[in-house]
């Protein structure tokens, strides 16, 4: 390794020159990494919450809807999981929520439209909206 002596006088100043600006370079270059990193992020949530919520709404439908034969049901059941996946977690839709769960739960298995007319009329009385 070469020290610096008299026939090298810019050596030191030169490292040291490098090193004081290498710092600051790299730390603009993490900063500006944490920064793409952080754009990303923001950028792909969007599309990976809306996978998300299609993914439990589709769940709750296929748990719902199972051996339910009633169209009436059927269309019911789906309004009520897309409800609760859009609106589920919301404090102002509380009170609407018992409800929806009310169809969910009691519209599985329903053999006709009348036996499901019969259940939302009775998921609206025992949860007033």
């Amino acid at each position: 390794m070469i020290t610096p002596n008299a026939n090298y006088p810019a050596f030191s100043e030169k490292f040291s020159h490098q090193a004081a600006c290498g710092k600051p370079a790299r730390a603009l270059l993490h900063r500006l990494a944490g920064v793409v990193v952080v754009a990303m992020v923001v950028a792909f949530s969007a599309p990976v919450v809306a996978q998300t919520d299609l993914e439990r709404q589709a769940q709750c439908e296929l748990s719902a809807i199972r051996d339910t034969r009633s169209p009436l049901a059927v269309q019911y059941i789906r309004s009520a999981c897309n409800w609760l996946v859009v609106n589920g977690d919301s404090l102002l839709n509380a009170s609407s929520k018992g409800y929806y769960i009310c169809l969910v739960r009691q519209l599985s298995g329903a053999q006709s439209n009348e036996a499901a007319a019969a259940i939302m009329s009775a998921c609206r009385t025992s949860n007033p909206l």
